[in-house]
C-alpha cells in the first residue's frame, strides 16, 4: 500500500473516506446500548430525509408571503405605533457589546416554532416556579416525616405534605407553561420586531432587533469552583419615551454570544432559518404548541413539515 504522501489527491480522498467508515463501524460495534439507540434514531432521521429528497418534495419552493419585507425604518415606525409613543435614545451602555455574527461557540437553541424564538428573562416567574418545584417536595417530605413521628400534630399536616409531594409540582409545572409568555422575550421573524417581557412596573414594548445589543457578563462560579453560570443581558439603544425603569433585559441562564448570533440570523429574512433551530421547531410541531407553549403551532409554518414523521421535509425553511 502506498504511503499517504505518495498518493494522488483522488487516492488520498478515497483512502480518508474508507478510514472514516472503518472508524465509524468500529465505534458503533463498541458503543453502549444507549449510543446504539441514538445511532438508530439518527439513521432513521436520515432515511426519512432521503425519502423526501427522492420524492422531489425536498426541493420544492414554497411562497414566502408570511415574511414582513419591511425596511428598518418601516419596522421602527410599526414598533412606535404598537407602543403608542416615539422612541428616545437610551443612556449609553458602558459595557462592550457582543458581535452579531460570532458562530464560533456552541449552545442549545431556545424554544422556536419558525415564527418566533422565545427566550425567558431573568429574574422572572420561571425562577419562582423553579424554587417551588424544588422546595415544595422537600417541605412535603419533611411534613410527612414529622407527622408520622409526632402523633400530636393535626392530620392536615400529613395531607399538606402529601399534596406538596405529589400534586403541587404538577400544578406548578402547568402554571409555569401557561404563563411563560409573561417572561418571554419574543423574537418574531414574521414581523421583524422583538417584544420585551412584562416586568413588575412595565408592560412589554416592541423594538427592532437592530436597536438591541447583547452584553456578555462575568461568569459566576460557586465557592468550590465545581460549577459556574454565565451572565448576560440585552441592552436597548432606543427606548419608548413613555416607558420607565431602565433599558436592560436580563436573560435566563445569561445567554451566550453564539445564541445571540443565531437569533440575529433567525431574524434575517434574506436567508432561510438555520438548522440550529430545526430540532426545536420539530419538537414544538410534534407537541402542536407554539414557542411560548400557550397556543397551537403556527399554521403558516406547517407546510415545511411532514405531518406523519413530524420532521422538516424541505431543504429551506423560511
Amino acid at each position: 500500500m502506498k504511503k499517504i504522501e505518495e498518493m494522488t489527491q483522488e487516492e488520498r480522498d478515497i483512502y480518508l473516506i474508507e478510514r472514516a467508515k472503518e472508524r465509524n463501524r468500529k465505534y458503533r460495534e463498541e458503543a453502549t446500548e444507549e449510543e446504539k439507540e441514538d445511532f438508530a434514531k439518527t439513521d432513521a432521521y436520515i432515511d426519512r430525509e432521503t425519502g423526501y429528497r427522492l420524492s422531489g418534495i425536498f426541493y420544492e419552493e414554497l411562497p414566502k408571503n408570511h415574511l414582513h419585507n419591511l425596511s428598518y425604518k418601516e419596522r421602527l415606525t410599526k414598533a412606535e405605533e404598537l407602543n403608542g409613543c416615539k422612541f428616545k435614545d437610551a443612556k449609553p451602555c458602558k459595557d462592550a457589546f457582543a458581535p452579531r455574527d460570532d458562530f464560533s461557540g456552541s449552545s442549545y437553541p431556545s424554544q422556536c416554532d419558525g415564527r418566533v424564538v422565545s427566550v425567558p428573562r431573568s429574574p422572572g416567574l420561571w425562577s419562582l416556579r423553579l424554587h417551588g418545584l424544588v422546595l415544595g417536595p422537600i417541605i412535603g417530605v419533611c411534613l410527612l416525616v414529622v407527622s408520622m413521628t409526632d402523633d400530636s400534630l393535626p392530620v392536615w399536616h400529613s395531607w399538606l405534605g402529601l399534596f406538596l409531594l405529589t400534586l403541587f409540582p404538577l400544578i406548578m409545572y402547568k402554571i409555569g407553561n401557561a404563563i411563560r409568555i409573561v417572561d418571554a422575550i419574543e423574537f418574531n421573524r414574521h414581523t421583524g420586531l422583538v417584544r420585551t417581557p412584562y416586568t413588575l412596573f412595565r408592560k412589554p414594548f416592541y423594538i427592532p432587533i437592530e436597536d438591541l445589543e447583547y452584553v456578555v457578563g462575568p461568569e459566576i462560579k460557586n465557592m468550590r469552583g465545581s460549577a459556574s453560570m454565565q451572565t448576560g443581558y440585552l441592552s436597548c439603544r432606543k427606548y419608548p419615551e413613555h416607558y420607565w425603569f431602565g433599558n436592560r433585559i436580563g436573560i435566563a441562564g445569561g445567554g451566550d454570544a453564539h445564541d445571540w448570533a443565531q437569533m440575529n440570523r433567525f431574524m434575517d429574512i434574506t436567508q432561510p432559518i438555520d438548522e440550529y433551530y430545526h430540532s426545536a421547531m420539530e419538537y414544538t410541531f410534534k407537541k402542536n404548541r407554539n414557542a411560548h407553549g400557550n397556543g397551537p403551532f403556527p399554521e403558516v409554518m406547517k407546510k415545511y413539515f411532514d405531518a406523519d414523521d413530524c420532521q422538516i421535509n424541505r431543504m429551506e425553511v423560511w
